[in-house]
């Protein structure tokens, strides 16, 4: 089964956040005013870039909790490209199913299960999944992207924001939402 929803916002210049009561798959987002961006985002999993930290192994399964922003999420899997736990310069992605997350972490260490653990990890949370259209095809910065939108810990208000640099100012933001429901 699939679950589709579309609809307007207008753009504020600043992250608008659509609440669906469920994080999407895919997302598009056109510029109607304008007629020349079309931006398309694919929320269905987190991937959040890490660097070393302590010697803490976080894997897949595990929960990983933001120091400073309280969030949670469930490691889906460790995408290790450089350096080893052991030595606590270990680098890569955790990849968390969009179900499996709750709050927003930010720029910040990250702990995992170890008891009294204080930093496993420091991520950088970046949300560029997906590409913008306009005379090129070409990735998406941050700000010019869209992501999933979890809510607040505990919240039921889950969908998608646009980010800051898709919501032109004063511009009619026609989007477009889908999930595959598993």
């Amino acid at each position: 089964m699939e679950s589709f929803k579309s609809g307007e916002a207008v753009g504020n210049a600043a992250a608008i956040n659509v609440e669906l009561g469920w994080i999407p798959d895919r997302v598009e987002v056109y510029d109607a005013t304008n007629g020349d961006i079309f931006t398309v985002g694919f929320c269905n999993r987190l991937v959040i870039p890490f660097s070393g930290g302590g010697t803490n192994e976080i894997a897949a399964g595990n929960i990983i909790t933001g120091a400073t922003s309280g969030a949670t999420a469930i490691v889906a899997a460790v995408l290790l490209y450089s350096g080893t736990w052991a030595g606590a310069d270990a680098a890569g992605f955790f990849v968390c199913e969009r179900d499996d997350i709750e709050g927003t972490f930010g720029s910040e260490n990250v702990v995992g299960e170890e008891a009294g653990a204080t930093d496993d990890a420091t991520v950088t949370v970046q949300v560029e999944h997906g590409y913008n259209s306009d005379t090129e095809i070409a990735a998406a910065a941050t700000t010019a992207a869209i992501l999933a939108y979890v809510g607040a810990a505990g919240s039921n208000a889950k969908g998608f924001t646009i980010g800051s640099g898709v919501a032109v100012e004063a511009a009619l933001l026609r989007w477009c939402a889908w999930r595959n429901d598993r």
